[in-house]
C-alpha cells in the first residue's frame, strides 16, 4: 500500500510550493487508486489522476467542493456528509457507515467520528489491505495505518503498513 499526499493546504489563502493544493491523499494498492478528499483546488484536475474511487471525510469546501460538477468514479462518504452534499451532481454515491469496515477497490476503510466542526461532522479512517506475507503464503497479514513503527521494525517478515510519499509527480 502506498500513501501519496497530493495536497496539504487547508482552507487558507496562503499558498506555498509545498502547500498549494487542498488536502487530499491517494491510497494505492495493487491496481486501485482511491483518493481521500477532493477540495475546490481539485475541480477539473483530479480526473487526470484517474482515481478508482473517492472517499470523503467531511463536506467542507477544502475537502469536497472539487466534486461540485460530479465525479468520473464512485464516491463514498458518511451519511452526514451526503446530507450536506445533497445538491452535488454525483451519480455513483455510496454510504460509509461509522465503525463498520467497508471494502472499496480491495482496500478496507473504517470510519471513526472525529471532532472537527459542528456544521460539517467529520470522520477519520483506519485503512488496511490484506496481503500475503512472504515467509508464509498461507497466512494473510493486514497492512494497517494503525500499526506502530516499532512493531514494523521488529518484524522483518511483516510488510510495512504503508509507504509515505510527499508531493505528487502527477501534479507537478
Amino acid at each position: 500500500m502506498t500513501l501519496t499526499f497530493l495536497g496539504t493546504r487547508g482552507e487558507i489563502e496562503a499558498r506555498t510550493r509545498r502547500h498549494r493544493m487542498h488536502t487530499s491523499l491517494l491510497v494505492s494498492y495493487r491496481v486501485a487508486h482511491v483518493m481521500i478528499d477532493c477540495g475546490l483546488d481539485w475541480l477539473g484536475k483530479f480526473e487526470r489522476l484517474r482515481p478508482s474511487a473517492i472517499v470523503l471525510t467531511h463536506a467542507h469546501p477544502d475537502h469536497a467542493s472539487g466534486l461540485r460538477h460530479g465525479s468520473p468514479c464512485p464516491v463514498h462518504a458518511p451519511q452526514k456528509t451526503w446530507q450536506t452534499l445533497q445538491n452535488c451532481t454525483i451519480q455513483d454515491r455510496h454510504l460509509i457507515k461509522e465503525r463498520t469496515p467497508t471494502k472499496i477497490c480491495g482496500i478496507t476503510f473504517e470510519a471513526f467520528p472525529v471532532e472537527h466542526s459542528i456544521l460539517a461532522p467529520a470522520v477519520g479512517y483506519r485503512i488496511s489491505a490484506a496481503c500475503r506475507a512472504q515467509s508464509s503464503p498461507i497466512a494473510a497479514r493486514k497492512l494497517s495505518m494503525a500499526t506502530n513503527a516499532k512493531s514494523q521494525r521488529s518484524s522483518a517478515a511483516s510488510p510495512p503498513s504503508a509507504v509515505l510519499k510527499c508531493g505528487s509527480p502527477m501534479m507537478e
